[in-house]
This record gives structure tokens, sequence and C-alpha cells, in this order.
């Protein structure tokens, strides 16, 4: 039996950063021999490389031999992406290994957005044959329930009624008749308008909505236990009760095993995700180890959930400020690019985040979900500076590209980048929320914004910011 590696099996780590893991501390048992730790910890951090390489590039994690203060490891570079992915072991080839990619700006920040969203982007579960080993729990549960309510949600929309056949006692024939039993038990009674029918009638999957029923309660049970913890939960547990709504007239049902429910669009995928998501509750499965078993593998980009986000503060604003808004995440501010000949072009369209529009002006916004946003215009470049003004020159160039789709008599390109709360309030009471900024194209002036943008808290004050774009000369 091979040794456990280490006490705690996952590495947590954030999004967007670069850190330097010991193999001494994960991937070697903690009894080795000190004279030979060095070899074998190059040749551990080689192998896992080697072991882990496909599932490291799906979530985006870039690894690298290395050292640090005189330790042999492996260097993690990660992107916008988090998530939880198993990993094999270099010394057993099993999946004894796990990483957690947190948000850089918290979970509470997350669930903020969630919120304010309408969790409209919820964690991708992955369908990987391993689980993630038990990690510290540092994933609130209600993630989970936020991705299977979700599931169910879907679920019951798209649930269609179907023929049953149903037997009841009925005053007046239909179907078929039970005669026999309708002489013996009924007519010789002098219960004549009592008649045993067996008839084909249109209704909803009654064990499947049972299933879901049962499924919804047990989210709502667990939910209750967390109220308090965070706002998201009471938003969980308000959906609870819609849901709950819905499905009342099904007396709850817990699967069986081998369940399967008789409805035919079991094979589509709004039918497959539900039924996982049911599948997850029974077994008590949390993301990332979040429960006493091993976790569900799942991935979630946090670019894209930026991108939701100001979408989310974007609609506030039309709604405020009289607008119209189209989004980049519904493919309805596409402009494809007609390359001659085709075959060359790299770039198929043009796609923005969020386009908010009056008669009179057209302001655009790119989200750029980058770590060092905040610095860009608010206090310096910091290290590396000639990279970050390469990238930040990059998002100029991106956004005015955007600018040009337009022909409103004002065009204002904005760039939003993603602070943390209390940074975004700190710049908030220097008066450096926002930077703005002209340039000449053609024979008109094109207005430039940059943007911080908070991580969590309500969409008012930034909703007025943009406001104030759309309504300044």
């Amino acid at each position: 039996m091979a040794q456990t590696l280490s006490a705690n099996p996952v590495k947590r780590i954030q999004d967007s950063a670069r850190v330097f893991v010991s193999a001494s501390d994960w991937l070697l048992e903690p009894n080795v021999d000190k004279r030979k730790a060095g070899d074998l910890a190059q040749r551990r951090s080689e192998n896992f490389l080697e072991m882990n390489r496909g599932i490291l590039n799906d979530f985006g994690v870039r690894g690298q031999l290395g050292g640090l203060r005189g330790n042999i490891g492996l260097w993690l570079e990660t992107d916008t992406h988090i998530g939880a992915l198993p990993l094999l072991s270099p010394s057993s080839a099993k999946p004894e290994l796990g990483l957690v990619v947190e948000p850089r700006f918290s979970w509470s920040s997350a669930g903020d957005m969630l919120v304010g969203t309408g969790f409209r982007i919820t964690p991708d579960i992955l369908p990987l044959p391993r689980m993630v080993p038990n990690s510290d729990r540092q994933i609130p549960s209600w993630v989970l329930s936020a991705t299977v309510l979700m599931r169910i949600e879907a679920l019951i929309k798209q649930s269609s009624r179907r023929f049953e056949i149903n037997e009841a006692v009925l005053s007046a024939p239909k179907g078929q008749v039970n005669w026999a039993r309708y002489a013996t038990n009924h007519w010789a009674q002098g219960q004549c308008l009592s008649i045993p029918c067996r008839f084909p009638d249109l209704l909803q999957d009654t064990k499947l909505h049972g299933v879901m029923h049962w499924t919804v309660l047990r989210h709502q049970d667990a939910l209750r236990t967390q109220r308090g913890r965070h706002i998201a939960v009471l938003h969980l547990l308000q959906r609870c009760e819609a849901l709950l709504t819905q499905l009342r007239p099904f007396a709850p049902r817990q699967p069986q095993t081998g369940w399967q429910p008789t409805n035919r669009n079991t094979s589509s995928d709004v039918f497959r995700k539900g039924l996982e998501a049911i599948q997850w509750t029974v077994d008590e499965r949390g993301l990332g180890g979040t429960s006493d078993l091993a976790g569900l593998p799942w991935r979630m980009d946090m670019a894209t959930f930026f991108e939701a986000w100001i979408e989310s503060i974007a609609e506030t604003t039309a709604k405020r400020f009289q607008a119209k808004i189209t989004a980049g995440r519904r493919h309805e501010t596409l402009v494809r690019l007609n390359w001659r000949p085709q075959r060359l072009g790299t770039q198929r369209a043009l796609i923005p985040d969020v386009v908010l529009q009056r008669a009179d002006v057209t302001l655009v916004i790119d989200a750029k979900y980058k770590r060092h946003a905040q610095l860009v215009g608010y206090g310096g470049y910091g290290k590396g500076e000639h990279d970050w003004q390469a990238q930040h020159r990059d998002d100029l160039l991106q956004v005015l590209a955007y600018s040009s789709l337009f022909d409103t008599p004002r065009v204002v390109a904005c760039l939003a980048y993603p602070t943390a709360h209390d940074q975004w309030q700190l710049l908030r009471d220097q008066g450096r929320v926002m930077s703005r900024a002209t340039v000449r194209h053609g024979l008109r002036q094109i207005e430039i914004a940059l943007v911080a943008v908070p991580m969590s808290g309500r969409t008012d004050e930034i909703s007025d910011i943009l406001g104030r774009l759309l309504s300044s000369t």
C-alpha cells in the first residue's frame, strides 16, 4: 500500500497567480531519506508534470520544474479559471492528489456577484472518471447548491407532459372499464355511479417530479444550516421556495438504485445535467472535497464570470438611463469580419462584451479580468513596467476597434477592470475610480474611459458612473 505523500494532498492556489510548491511538501513521503530527497524530488516533479500535463492544460495551469531557496519543486501558473481538479500521484499513478484554484477576490465576493448576476454563471461540473481527494472544505457548500438548483430549474422547464395509463373510479365510463370489479365491488353494493376505469391521461412524469422535489428539499435543509453566512444563501433559499411551489403537487421521492425517469427526453443536455445534479445529491458529493466523500471536479472561468457581472451592472444602467443593452455573451454584439481570401483570417468576428446605446451615444464596454488591472492608471505600473504597458496597449487597441463599429454622434470606449471592494472604496474616496481621455478618429473624436469595478457589493454606484459616461457631453 502506497504511503500518503502529505497530510493534505490538495493544494490551494488563486487564479491569475504564479506560485511555488515544494516537492518535499507535496510529492514526497514524510520519512524519505534526506540524502536521496533532492534527486527524488526532481524525478517526482518531472513525473508529476508528465502524468498530469493534459488535465493541467485543460484547466489553464502551466507547470514548470524549478526551485526556490534551495527547495526543488514546481512553479504553477494559473489563468482565469478556478475549480478543483484531480491529479495523479507520481509515486502510485493513482488520483491521490488534487489542486483547488480559488478566486483571488475571495468566495464572499464571488457570492455577491453570483447573486448580482442572478446565478446566470455557475460552476461547470466536469465528466471526469475520478474525484478530487478531500480538501480543507474551503469551497462553500452553497456553491454546489447553486449549480444543482439551476439545473433542477431548467429540468422543470423542459419536463414535458406525456401520456400515462391512469386507473380511477369515475362517475362515467372512460377508456377501459373493469366490469368484473364494477359488478362485484360497486354494483352489488348499490354504487351504480362508481365505475372503475383504466385510461390514458396526459400527465407529467410524477416519479421524476417527486425525485426533483426530494432533491430541492435536501438542498433547502442544507442551506438553512448556513443561513447568515452569506447573502447568496438567502437568495438560494428563495429559489428553493419558488421551485417547491411548482413541485408540491408531487410527493417527494428519494431515488432508488438504478432509478431512471420515464420521460422520453432523457437524452437531451438539460435532462443529462439535471439527472447528474440529482445523483450528486444522492451521493452527497461536494465541490473539491467539501463533503466527507471525494469531491466533484469542476471549473469556472472568472473572465466570463466578470463579463456577466459587467452585464448585470449594465442592465441596471440601461433601466435607469433609458438605454438599449446588447451583450456579447448572448452573441448580440457579434460583427463578422469578411477576409479575402477567407482561409487567411485569424479572427472571424468582433464581439464587444457589452454595448449601451441611445440615439446620441454608444457606450462600448470591454471587461478585462486581469490581476494588474488596478495598477493601470491607478497608481503606477510597478514591476515589469513594460509588460504592463504592452498589455494595457493591447486592451486599448481592442476597445478602440470595437468603437469603430458604431456611428452615433458620441462613442465612448470603456475598459472595465476588476478591483477588490475595499480597494475600490479607497479609489472612490480619492476620486480615482474612473480615468478619461480622448482620441481623434477621422473627423470625429472618440472618448476613452478606464473604470475600476468592485468585485462585490451593490451595482448602483458603478451604474452611476456608467450613466455619467452616457449622459455627459
